[in-house]
């Protein structure tokens, strides 16, 4: 099944490829189905990230893992999509590096969104590439600031304003924990940093993962911090990780729809 929508496939970036991070299991959905593959407006959440996607760059790389067969079905008619196999689920980090192979020759700059962020615009994404591109960021993050921001990374800024590191939840003080402003797990990156910064990564944490978020801090550690973009409709860009925020988004697609 394919979304029921409404994206205008308006290519014009011709050397940015996206990746999608789909192969997680989604645990507190308390569901023996992979997360992505729940539905809102009658198609899996992951159709809507893809139809984003397809909207603005030609390149689209999946990363899958958990019910991997289940979510290329999903997928089936989108035809140019190119799927990177996640065998092991060892965090973000490690997903770019599966999806870094499968990206072709020519392509600059790599936007990396989640499978479980079904509200994502186009428009917030195009205007991502644009705001990396202005800056001549080697990184360009999209954040956003949330009342109740548990379980989010927070970003963590100098006294220059220039990001420092990104904190997990899990990783946080109890000061860092009151931070309001959140990592959306929406970047856009250039490939040769990205490149570069997932062989310095490492998984000493306390999740014992390797984090996409990492990269943040070895960027500025090396004087060239990330460029960030605030998302003002934090909706658009949270991920979806349980039932009650799985209806939270069907309510707010049924509004931008009109139906």
């Amino acid at each position: 099944m394919t979304c029921p929508f409404f994206f205008d496939r308006n290519k014009g970036v011709k050397d940015v490829a996206a990746i999608i991070l789909a192969a997680g299991k989604g645990t507190r959905m308390k569901s023996n189905q992979a997360k992505v593959l729940h539905e809102i407006g009658g198609a899996p959440m992951i159709c809507y990230v893809v139809e984003a996607a397809l909207a603005v760059v030609d390149d689209v790389v999946v990363v899958i893992g958990h019910q991997a067969e289940q979510v290329r079905k999903a997928l089936k008619a989108y035809s140019s999509l190119r799927f990177a196999l996640q065998e092991e689920q060892l965090g973000t980090g490690h997903a770019a590096m599966t999806a870094i192979c499968e990206i072709p020759a020519g392509v600059e700059d790599a936007v990396i969104l989640c499978g479980d962020t079904p509200l994502i615009k186009p428009e917030t994404v195009r205007a991502l590439i644009d705001e990396h591109r202005a800056e001549m960021a080697n990184l360009t993050l999209a954040i956003t600031r949330l009342e109740e921001p548990f379980g989010y990374g927070r970003i963590c800024f100098d006294g220059h304003g220039r990001v420092m590191r990104i904190i997990e939840e899990s990783d946080a003080s109890e000061s860092e924990k009151q931070i309001a402003t959140v990592n959306t797990g929406t970047y856009c990156v250039k490939l040769d940093f990205l490149n570069e910064s997932l062989r310095d990564l490492t998984n000493d944490n306390a999740q014992g993962e390797f984090y996409l978020t990492d990269v943040v801090a070895g960027a500025y550690q090396n004087g060239v911090p990330a460029a960030v973009i605030e998302i003002h409709d934090s909706l658009e860009v949270l991920g979806i990780n349980t039932i009650d925020e799985l209806a939270k988004a069907e309510r707010y697609l049924r509004q931008f729809v009109g139906q």
